[in-house]
C-alpha cells in the first residue's frame, strides 16, 4: 500500500516551517481507496509569498484544525503504507518536525519519485512535478495546492510502477537508507526526538567535518543520512562517528555552533560571510526633538548595536516597535518605514510579552533612554530553558558585551552576578555578532532579563 503525500508549508528555515495543507491518497497500486485532504492552522503568518503561490491566505486557515488535531488521521493512514512523495525529502521532514513537537516520533519507509522518475524516464529537461506533468501528460488543475499535487503524483507512481518490470523499487530502491530512515547512527539518536544542542560529524582521521545545530536533534541529524543529493552522499561517505553536546537552549546551541564553526571550518559546512557584521543600528535625532533608529554601513561611528544586513535590521526595529506599542513612524527614520512595516507583519510573536529592557518605549524618549532600550551598556543577565526542568541557560553581558554563559538551578543565584561570573565559561571571542545574536532572540521572546 502506498500513502501519496503532498504538503503545503509556511516555509522558513528548517524546523520552523509549519503545514497549512495536507493531502494523502492511498493507493493500492491499482485504485485510490482512501484519501485525506484538510487546511491546517499552522498558528503563524503565512508570508506573503507562499500565499500568492498557493492560493491559500491567512483567513482560510483560521477556522482550520491544528495539526495536533489531524495528527492521528495521519498516522492511522499512513500506518503499514509506504510514504511516496514528489521530493519526498521535504514532505517527509516537515512532517516528522509537526510530529516530534507533539512528542512522538513518526517514521515511515520512504519512496520519492524524482530519483525514480530520473531512472525510468531519463533525459528530461527536468524533474519537478509541472515538468513531469506536462512531458507525461499528467492533469494537474491545482498546481501548488497539496490535493492536486497528491494526486499527480499517484498518477506519476502508477507509470513508475508500470516502467518497473524487474522490480527495481522493491529489490533495491526501498532497502536504501533514504527509504528505510536507518542508518549507522540511528541506535546512537534514538532518544534526541525532542532534544536540543549541537552536533558534530566525524570522518576517520577524527576531523570534524560538519557542525550542526537543532531544537529536534534526531530529525536534524537524520537528514544527512537519508537524503539522496551528491553532497550528502559523499558526507555519509565520510562520517565515521558523532557527537552530540545537549545545551536544553537553542540561543545557547546557536552561539556554540558559531564559535565552532568559526574556529574549525568543517569542510561541509557552506561557508557563510557571518563573522564580520558591516551593518549598524544608529540613534538619530529627529525634527522634533526625539529619537529615531537609522540602520547604516559602518564607518567610523560606532553603533549601538550591529547587524547582519537591513532585513536583519529591519526585523530587529519591528520587534522593537510591537513590544514598545509603536509604530514603524515613531521608530524608524522615513526611509526605513516601509521596511519596518513588513517585518511587523511577517512578524509572529506567539503572545510572548518580553519584559523590555529600558522599561516602556512609549512616548518621547532621550537618546539615552533610547541608547539603554535596546541595549544596555551596563550588566544584564538574560536566561534560557536549561537541559533539565528547573536548570536555567544564563547569560551574561557586561560593559554592552557578552562575556560567557552558564546554568544556575537556584533563583537566588540570577541575582548575584559576581558569583555568575565566577561559574560561567568565558566567550572571549564572540565579538558583536553574539551580541547581536542575544539581541535578536531577546526581543524575540526567546529570553527573560532577570
Amino acid at each position: 500500500m502506498y500513502a501519496v503525500i503532498d504538503l503545503e508549508a509556511t516555509g522558513g528555515k528548517p524546523s520552523e516551517e509549519r503545514i497549512i495543507e495536507v493531502a494523502i491518497f492511498l493507493y493500492d497500486g491499482k485504485d485510490i481507496v482512501d484519501q485525506f485532504i484538510s487546511l491546517i492552522n499552522p498558528d503563524c503568518a503565512i508570508p506573503p509569498f507562499v500565499q500568492k503561490l498557493t492560493g491559500i491566505k491567512q483567513r482560510d486557515v483560521q477556522g482550520a484544525p491544528r495539526f495536533h488535531e489531524v495528527a492521528k488521521r495521519i498516522v492511522q493512514m499512513t500506518e503499514g503504507a509506504i510514504f511516496v512523495a514528489h521530493n519526498a525529502p521535504f514532505d517527509y521532514r516537515v512532517l516528522r518536525e509537526e510530529f516530534a513537537r507533539l512528542g512522538y516520533d513518526y517514521q515511515r519507509t520512504v519512496l520519492d519519485t524524482i530519483p525514480l522518475a530520473q531512472k525510468f524516464i531519463p533525459d528530461l529537461p527536468a524533474y519537478g512535478l509541472a515538468t513531469l506533468c506536462e512531458e507525461l501528460g499528467i492533469t494537474n488543475a491545482k498546481r501548488h495546492r497539496a490535493d492536486g499535487d497528491a494526486r499527480a503524483t499517484v498518477k506519476l507512481l502508477e507509470i513508475l510502477l508500470e516502467k518497473d518490470r524487474e522490480k527495481y523499487i522493491e529489490g533495491v530502491y526501498l532497502k536504501q537508507p533514504s527509504a528505510t530512515g536507518k542508518h549507522p547512527f540511528s541506535k546512537q539518536i534514538e532518544p534526541l526526538v525532542k532534544t536540543t544542542g549541537i552536533y558534530y560529524l566525524f570522518n576517520e582521521d577524527g576531523t570534524v567535518i560538519y557542525i550542526g545545530k537543532s531544537d529536534q536533534l534526531r530529525v536534524r541529524i537524520d537528514r544527512h543520512f537519508l537524503s539522496t543529493n551528491e553532497k550528502a552522499l559523499a558526507l555519509q561517505n565520510e562520517v565515521k562517528s558523532l557527537r552530540v553536546e545537549e545545551t536544553g537552549s537553542l540561543v545557547l546551541a546557536e552561539i556554540l555552533e558559531h564559535l565552532a564553526l568559526k574556529k574549525l571550518r568543517p569542510a561541509y559546512n557552506t561557508p557563510k560571510d557571518k563573522y564580520s557584521l558591516r551593518m549598524g543600528v544608529f540613534p538619530v535625532e529627529s525634527a522634533d526633538g526625539g529619537i529615531l533608529w537609522d540602520l547604516r554601513g559602518i564607518r567610523r561611528e560606532p553603533p549601538i548595536l550591529q547587524v547582519k544586513d537591513l532585513a536583519a535590521g529591519y526585523a530587529l526595529l519591528a520587534r522593537l516597535a510591537v513590544r514598545g506599542g509603536q509604530t514603524p513612524e515613531t521608530i524608524a527614520l522615513p526611509k526605513h518605514i516601509d521596511g519596518v512595516a513588513k517585518a511587523m507583519r511577517a512578524l509572529d510573536f506567539e503572545g510572548k510579552d518580553a519584559q523590555a529592557l529600558g522599561g516602556s518605549l512609549t512616548g518621547t524618549l532621550d537618546l539615552e533612554r533610547m541608547r539603554e532600550s535596546i541595549w544596555p551598556s551596563a550588566r544584564m543577565v538574560l536566561t534560557d530553558k536549561g537541559r533539565k526542568p528547573g536548570i536555567k541557560t544564563v547569560f551574561l553581558i557586561d560593559g554592552g558585551r557578552f562575556i560567557g554563559y552558564t546554568t544556575s538551578e537556584l533563583s537566588s543565584e540570577l541575582k548575584d552576578f559576581a558569583l555568575l561570573k565566577k561559574k560561567c565559561t568565558p566567550v572571549e571571542d564572540g565579538g558583536p555578532y553574539l551580541n547581536s545574536l542575544l539581541a535578536d532572540a531577546f526581543w524575540a521572546g526567546r529570553l527573560q532579563r532577570i
